[in-house]
């Protein structure tokens, strides 16, 4: 690892996790893949920084690992939540900064919580959940979770907006309710001006509390 750099480990390197380390090279960050299973560290080895088979049960061997210097671990161990939650425990225990934890279900999600893991994640109930929002409002293209009670979304403008200004948008009047960009073709302009006239397939790209984004994108 060169100092300096950005680094982050992955231990459990089932498709969530080997996603998760492709996408964290590609950004150009260090990343560190552990798992138990000898091919799945063979394949991570072809495209992270270091890849390692590693038992991260154990707390001598995390230990080894210097966790605390990473920026932050990503545990996606699969199936097997005994070895999820011990892994979790060990790692937290090592001083690493920041822990994030793939979650399989309610039950897990709760363990995980009570033994202080830093964010947890549920992959299909997340994807579910993105895939309704989409079904129910074709105008929200994406739709972010950002914790205590806060999201960010961004809307497409159709032709029921055209012609009209961001400050027309009773969204955007909401004191709550920040736009933080506005994107016309492959141009972005940050914080715009509100007096900007909408086209059709101009995006909207704002942040605020959760409910009360849900509330009013149903009244564009």
């Amino acid at each position: 690892m060169r100092p300096g750099d950005k680094q982050f480990a992955v231990i459990g390197l089932g498709r969530f996790g080997l996603s998760v380390c492709k996408e964290l090279q590609d950004a150009g960050v260090q990343v560190l893949a552990v798992d138990i299973n000898e091919d799945r560290v063979r394949e991570a080895s072809a495209y992270v920084t270091q890849a390692i088979v590693a038992n991260c049960t154990n707390e001598d061997t995390v230990a080894e690992l210097q966790l605390a210097d990473y920026d932050m671990v990503m545990i996606s161990i699969g199936s097997d939540v005994n070895s999820s939650i011990l892994t979790t425990l060990v790692v937290k225990e090592s001083g690493a900064q920041s822990v994030w934890v793939k979650a399989n279900d309610k039950f897990h999600f709760k363990i995980l919580q009570k033994i202080g893991a830093d964010h947890i994640i549920m992959p299909e109930r997340d994807m579910g959940i993105r895939v309704a929002r989409k079904m129910l409002d074709r105008r929200v293209l994406e739709f972010h979770e950002l914790g205590s009670g806060m999201a960010m979304t961004e809307i497409i403008v159709s032709s029921r907006l055209m012609g009209k200004t961001l400050s027309d948008l009773t969204l955007c009047k909401d004191c709550d309710v920040q736009v933080l960009g506005f994107k016309r073709g492959p141009e972005i302009t940050k914080a715009p001006e509100l007096n900007t006239p909408l086209e059709i397939g101009d995006v909207i790209i704002i942040v605020g509390p959760k409910v009360t984004l849900a509330k009013k994108i149903k009244s564009l």
